[in-house]
């Protein structure tokens, strides 16, 4: 998986983001991880600052899906 991310840190703080919004939705990870790898994607796409992407895309997903009838 790790192609999206710069480095293993990334990746495991992008992780422990999509665990948290399954935790917090009451959700699994494999509904979260697609929904959470598309918006990472787009943002990622500009992106001059890498620091806050997962902050802004766990922000954006929760968003996603609360107004998917969650």
């Amino acid at each position: 998986m790790g192609t999206n991310y710069a480095d293993d840190g990334e990746e495991v703080q992008h992780e422990a983001a999509i665990e948290s919004l399954a935790n917090e939705t009451h959700r699994p990870v494999s509904e979260i991880r697609p929904h959470y790898d598309r918006t990472f994607s787009r943002l990622q796409d500009g992106a001059r600052v890498r620091d806050f992407l997962s902050v802004c895309a766990t922000r954006r997903t929760r968003e996603a899906l609360r107004g998917s009838g969650s």
